[in-house]
C-alpha cells in the first residue's frame, strides 16, 4: 500500500505576535538569517538622517573591502576634506575635526563615521572611495538595487544630513542585517569607544543604548527633516541557539523618542519566540488506503515542539514507506521531521501505524481473484 495523504497536522502556527510597536512613525523587526520581517506604520520612504551611514559603509566596503584586523589603506586628508568639515560646522552637523595632511586609515574613517556619526568623514570617505559624491551616489543606489532594497534612495550626500536620502523601516532592517553580516562593520558598531584616532584621539559611540537589553549595535540618526531614527541589533536565544534581532524605528519626533520606543520593541521581539507544538504524539500525520478501500492512519511516536517566532507557521515533512497488507499495528513506517533553521536544530520522530490493515471482505476477494 502506498501512502495516501498527509494531514494538516504537519503544520502549526505559533501563538500570535505581541510586539510592542512605537506610538508614532514606522517600525520593523527582523530576525537575522531568516525571512521574518514584521512591519508597523506607513512604510513610505522618509529621510534617514545618519542611519544613511550604514549604506555608506556597506557601499564603501563593497568597493574597498577590509578583513577583520586590517586597517586598510592610509588616506591623506586634503584641504577639500577641511572644507567639508567647515561646511558641516556651518550646518551644525555631527563632526570629527580634521587637518590637511592628516593620515588616517580606512578602518579609522569607518570608526569616525559610525561611532560619533561624523558627517564630514562620511563624505570624505565616499569621495576617497569613488572620486566624488555624485559617483558615490550612483554606486550606492546600484548597491541598494542589487540588494533588492527598492524603497531606499541615496541623495546628495553620504552622511544622511540631506533629506534627499530616504528609506523605510523595512529596508533599514535589511540594511542593518547586512551590516551585522559584515565582520568589520559588526565589530565597529559594537565599540563603545575607539582610541588613537588622528587629531582627536578617542572617540565615543553616540549609541547610548549599546549594552542595554542585549543591544550590540547599530546606528542612531536625527535631523530636522527626519526626526529621530534608530536601527538596532540585539542578541537573544531561541531553542538554546543565539539569535540576532534587528529593529528599525524611523520618523519618530526626535532621537530620544526613537531610542526610548525602541526598547519595548526590542524586548518584546526577544520574548517573541513562543513555545509551539508542531507535531503531537498519537495524532494522525498520514494515511494509507488499501486496494479494497479501507484507510489506515499513522501517527508520530513523540511530540515535536520548539520555540517559534510569534505568528509564524512551522511545517514538518513526512517521509513514509509503502506497507504490505499484513502490516501490524505499531509498525514503524517512516519519519516526520521539522527541518533545521536559523534558531532550531532538526527535530524528528518515527511514524507508526495506529492499527493493522483490515482484511478484505469476502465479496472483494470473490471479485478480485489472485
Amino acid at each position: 500500500m502506498q501512502p495516501l495523504s498527509r494531514f494538516s497536522a504537519l503544520q502549526a502556527k505559533a501563538p500570535a505576535s505581541t510586539l510592542q510597536w512605537p506610538a508614532q512613525g514606522q517600525a520593523a523587526v527582523g530576525v537575522a538569517g531568516t525571512s521574518i520581517l514584521d512591519m508597523h506604520g506607513a512604510e513610505t520612504p522618509v529621510p534617514t538622517a545618519s542611519t544613511a551611514k550604514l549604506i555608506t559603509a556597506l557601499t564603501v566596503l563593497a568597493a574597498k573591502p577590509l578583513q577583520p584586523g586590517q586597517q586598510g589603506p592610509t588616506i591623506t586628508l586634503t584641504p577639500n576634506d577641511v572644507a567639508i568639515y567647515n561646511n558641516y560646522v556651518a550646518q551644525d552637523g555631527s563632526l570629527v575635526q580634521v587637518q590637511a595632511g592628516e593620515q588616517i586609515s580606512e578602518y579609522q574613517m569607518l570608526q569616525t563615521m559610525m561611532l560619533p556619526s561624523a558627517n564630514n568623514m562620511a563624505d570624505s570617505l565616499a569621495i576617497w572611495a569613488f572620486g566624488s559624491l555624485q559617483t558615490y551616489q550612483q554606486a550606492a543606489n546600484q548597491y541598494l538595487e542589487d540588494q533588492g532594497l527598492v524603497t531606499s534612495h541615496v541623495g546628495s550626500d553620504a552622511s544622511g544630513l540631506s533629506p534627499t536620502t530616504t528609506s523605510t523601516a523595512h529596508d533599514m532592517v535589511q540594511i542593518g542585517e547586512l551590516v551585522m553580516q559584515n565582520p568589520v562593520l559588526s565589530q565597529i558598531v559594537g565599540q563603545p569607544t575607539a582610541a588613537g584616532i588622528p587629531v582627536v584621539g578617542t572617540i565615543k559611540n553616540v549609541n547610548s543604548l549599546l549594552g542595554t537589553d542585549g543591544i550590540i549595535g547599530i546606528k542612531t540618526g536625527n535631523s530636522d527633516q527626519a526626526g529621530g531614527a534608530f536601527v538596532s541589533a540585539s542578541k537573544t536565544t531561541a531553542n538554546g541557539k543565539p539569535v540576532t534581532i534587528i529593529t528599525a524605528v524611523m520618523d519618530a519626533p526626535g532621537l530620544w523618542q526613537a531610542m526610548q520606543e525602541s526598547l519595548p520593541l526590542i524586548q518584546s521581539a526577544q520574548a517573541n519566540f513562543k513555545p509551539t507544538t508542531v507535531i503531537t504524539a498519537g495524532k494522525p500525520v498520514a494515511s494509507y488506503k488499501s486496494e479494497w478501500g479501507k484507510t489506515i492512519t499513522a501517527s508520530a511516536q513523540k511530540s515535536l515542539a520548539m520555540q517559534a517566532w510569534g505568528g509564524s507557521t512551522i511545517s514538518a515533512k513526512a517521509k513514509l514507506n509503502p506497507i504490505k497488507p499484513n502490516a501490524e499495528a505499531g509498525q514503524t513506517v517512516g519519519m516526520v521531521t521539522v527541518p533545521k533553521s536559523t534558531f532550531n536544530d532538526q527535530l524528528s520522530a518515527t511514524v507508526s501505524l495506529r492499527s493493522a490493515p483490515s482484511k478484505p471482505s469476502v465479496l472483494w476477494r470473490l471479485t478480485h481473484p489472485f
